[in-house]
């Protein structure tokens, strides 16, 4: 879970982010594959690139969405190997840097079908705020962002239906929504429910890391 102690809010990253338990961790900087990026964790399995999603080498090192069909998804064989999977009955922390653009909503992660038993976590343009979509349950919390801002953005799932979602280290909201099972694959920019949707609006940039926690 990660410690309240992460308060910057400009895109820097604190030190006091846990790490034990990880079973994902992608860097911008590091690990750059043509058709896929490389899991920093040992022997931990990769996320592949899907439409020539554009990698910025500029500091600090990002991706960056098209917002049309740019997004991670599962590896395969000649793309990063086998797909990374989280099974969401479980106990687990999702969490990035990603500058928000209000000109769209921003899809930032996608585990499973939403219209079913998946799970997502969206920015919502219209409202600014963070939607966590859980069995087709759409759960609104209040946020305030700013165009433009790098954030580190968290979903937390306690194993026992309770979600709770942070910005900037601080806590923003939780609630219970049951339903969510399976082991799905991780999308990163995208959600799938019938059909993938894309994150919107480009500039949507994926920074510093990407890291997940069981």
């Amino acid at each position: 879970m990660l410690t309240p102690a992460l308060t910057k809010v400009l895109g820097q990253q604190s030190d006091a982010v846990f790490t034990s338990n990880m079973t994902g961790n992608w860097i911008p900087s590091t690990g750059v594959n043509t058709h896929y990026w490389d899991n920093q964790v040992t022997d931990g399995r990769n996320l592949r690139r899907f439409n020539s999603i554009t990698h910025n080498n500029s500091t600090p090192h990002n991706w960056e969405f098209d917002g049309t069909n740019d997004y991670f998804g599962n590896a395969s064989d000649g793309y990063g190997g086998e797909p990374f999977t989280v099974n969401i009955a479980n106990a687990y922390t999702l969490a990035a840097w990603w500058r928000y653009d209000s000109s769209g909503n921003n899809r930032i992660f996608c585990l499973g079908n939403t219209a079913s038993q998946g799970i997502a976590l969206i920015v919502s343009s219209s409202d600014n705020k963070i939607d966590v979509i859980a069995n087709n349950t759409t759960i609104n919390i209040d946020c305030s962002l700013t165009n433009h801002v790098w954030y580190y953005i968290a979903l937390t799932h306690d194993g026992s239906n309770l979600y709770s979602v942070y910005v900037n280290g601080s806590f923003k909201g939780s609630a219970s929504q049951s339903g969510c099972t399976g082991t799905e694959n991780l999308l990163v920019g995208a959600t799938f429910a019938g059909s993938l949707t894309y994150t919107v609006a480009d500039s949507r940039l994926f920074n510093r890391h990407c890291k997940f926690c069981s």
